[in-house]
């Protein structure tokens, strides 16, 4: 990994390291952060499970906004199979810790887990101990499915995009294990998805509540959405304001500005 850079999250001062070669975060990571913050409404302590987390970037958002959103009093637990992967993360983790006030316990807030997220059903005797333990799930996860042309498996940014390590159906079968009854799982997505990803959730007892579909402009189709699922709730489902990432002269709209906080 010689390609790493530290880059601003422009939030309260922290940082994240990313590396160049690998799969970079993008704006979708921002979305779900902010619309899983924006949607709970859950009190303090917390405790947060991020999926395929890469360089940890929902988990650094959140707990950098966590004194507005939610509390002081969360903690995260964040699951990535890549070993380099999670040398940045634990990287970061660092970095903020020395740099910034706000952070002075993140390295007891956040643990990262170098694993892959199957094990928690492949190997119950290790993770026992987190079933139905979590107050909220956060995934970011390859949206490709299965079988869809993947030529390079040794290519960090195919995999990151297809559903080569694991499969969205795999992902829910594990957060239902680790989350507790009645609390949220978020998820972004293709839209062109949204249909068959509400219909793998519900096989394992999780209700589609919220979606919010997300337009790169006003004038074209939905190309990603963000969804609020509850374990063990009852139907009813609610679509909430579309979101519209770019003007027409390829600025960020007003929506996503203040979503960024600028």
């Amino acid at each position: 990994m010689s390609n790493i850079k530290l880059e601003n999250l422009e939030i309260n001062g922290y940082h994240i390291y990313q590396d160049k070669d690998s799969f970079n975060f993008g704006i979708d990571a921002v979305l779900l952060a902010n619309f899983a913050l924006r949607m709970s409404s859950q009190c303090s302590p917390l405790q947060v499970c991020d999926f395929c987390t890469g360089a940890l970037p929902i988990p650094l958002i959140m707990y950098a906004k966590r004194k507005m959103f939610l509390s002081e009093n969360v903690k995260f637990t964040a699951f990535e199979i890549d070993k380099g992967q999670v040398e940045l993360c634990n990287k970061s983790i660092a970095y903020n810790k020395e740099n910034v006030e706000d952070a002075k316990c993140i390295d007891e807030d956040i643990t990262v887990i170098n694993d892959d997220i199957k094990n928690i059903f492949n190997d119950r005797e290790k993770y026992k101990s987190m079933y139905e333990s979590f107050d909220m799930i956060t995934c970011n996860p390859p949206y490709i499915k299965a079988g869809s042309g993947i030529t390079n498996l040794n290519d960090k940014k195919i995999v990151a995009r297809h559903e080569v390590l694991i499969t969205f159906e795999e992902i829910c079968k594990a957060a239902s294990l680790i989350l507790k009854s009645n609390k949220k799982f978020y998820i972004v997505h293709h839209s062109e998805r949204f249909t068959e990803i509400s219909e793998i959730l519900k096989s394992y007892s999780f209700e589609v509540k919220k979606v919010q579909f997300i337009y790169p402009r006003v004038d074209k189709p939905s190309t990603l959405c963000l969804i609020e699922s509850v374990k063990n709730s009852k139907a009813g489902l609610k679509v909430l304001e579309p979101i519209i990432v770019f003007e027409n002269d390829g600025t960020y709209t007003k929506m996503v500005q203040n979503i960024y906080g600028k």
